[in-house]
């Protein structure tokens, strides 16, 4: 049995097909199950405020994915999604889950200075040693973050971007890449801990997005700069708390300074195989 949190999202979705497509046994863990009923695989109530219901989620488990998702609206993001790691990791730990793998980004490695990752090294310390084989997939950026920006480049034709500057190709992978490799490395139960960096078949930029927007729109996309205070405050405007939407803009400050790379040696690499063209078509 195949366990997966977060299968209504993209990397878990994703992940969840994947490993239903091989015909392999699956249950989701959601917060809110009937929000979860049309996957057609066995759904179980699990929340990161609550440990035993995702221990009892892990009950019998060969191998669990699991992530952390940090809440938007946290008074302090940091505060509340390091109570969430040590809930996941005391959950998997109670259900004696022998191989986890657990999503996580490029950046990890530090403890300081990149922004919302944070939340991630902090979520792989409290699972350290929690199971006999642990995997943490450190993905790079999410090619899907880009859909946020979709609307303003259909309606004014720009393409606003914190990630500077503007030229600069950075790691971006589908969160499709993501999920299957997750789904793969659940497969591959080994003992100790490893890291596999993760990022797509090429690194892209701003201006290679909008030139791939002008493409699928039909319409000029050029990439604008994004100052950090014109992001918070549009994060802040769409409902995000004021903890988190700092936080991600300190994230886009490291990845402008050349933080958040893998360092080499660091661990396994592999590239997905989606494009950045494919994942913008999609959206």
């Amino acid at each position: 049995m195949y366990v997966i949190m977060g299968a209504t999202g993209q990397t878990g979705g994703a992940a969840l097909e994947a490993l239903k497509r091989q015909g392999r046994a699956v249950r989701a863990v959601s917060r809110d199950p009937a929000r979860a009923a049309a996957l057609g695989v066995e759904v179980v109530r699990g929340d990161t405020s609550d440990a035993a219901s995702l221990a009892a989620a892990f009950a019998g488990a060969g191998a669990a994915y699991v992530m952390l998702a940090p809440p938007v609206e946290a008074g302090d993001v940091f505060v509340e999604t390091r109570a969430a790691a040590h809930s996941i990791a005391a959950a998997v730990r109670a259900a004696a889950v022998p191989h986890v793998v657990a999503l996580s980004s490029a950046g990890a490695h530090l403890a300081d200075g990149n922004g919302i990752v944070r939340t991630l090294h902090d979520f792989e310390a409290a699972l350290a040693g929690a199971a006999p084989s642990l995997v943490f997939l450190r993905a790079g950026d999410f090619m899907e973050n880009w859909g946020a920006m979709l609307p303003v480049a259909r309606e004014a034709g720009v393409l606003p971007s914190a990630k500077l500057p503007l030229e600069a190709k950075g790691e971006t992978v589908s969160a499709l890449d993501v999920g299957r490799t997750a789904a793969a490395l659940l497969l591959e139960p080994r003992p100790g801990t490893r890291i596999v960096n993760l990022a797509g078949p090429a690194d892209y930029s701003a201006v290679d997005a909008a030139a791939i927007l002008t493409k699928l729109l039909g319409k000029q996309v050029t990439a604008v700069p994004s100052p950090r205070a014109d992001m918070v405050a549009g994060l802040r405007a769409a409902g995000i708390g004021a903890s988190y939407a700092a936080a991600l803009a300190d994230l886009y400050e490291a990845v402008n300074a050349g933080r958040m790379g893998f360092p080499p040696g660091s661990g396994e690499m592999r590239r997905g195989a989606v494009t950045l063209e494919e994942a913008l078509r999609r959206l």
